[in-house]
């Protein structure tokens, strides 16, 4: 599969953190550095995330249809 283009939801848990801002990606979902990149966003978003005095015991990320907003991957790097 191609590389396309996707939206990035940080959580804290069940808690949508940052969620006034939008965070557009592009990963490839079938590639093999695809945990890697997700390892990168999710510490980076999860600094941010602290930056903004957020809790952030339990961070998560959903990849997201940048159109819909259907969720495409729920990952937590666990």
């Amino acid at each position: 599969m191609a590389a396309l283009t996707y939206r990035l939801r940080i959580y804290d848990g069940q808690y949508e953190v940052l969620h006034k801002r939008n965070y557009v990606v592009t990963l490839d979902l079938d590639g093999p550095s695809l945990d890697m990149a997700l390892v990168h966003h999710l510490q980076a978003l999860t600094r941010e995330a602290l930056a903004a005095n957020e809790p952030m015991d339990s961070p998560r990320l959903e990849v997201c249809d940048a159109r819909t907003g259907a969720v495409l991957l729920d990952w937590s790097g666990a």
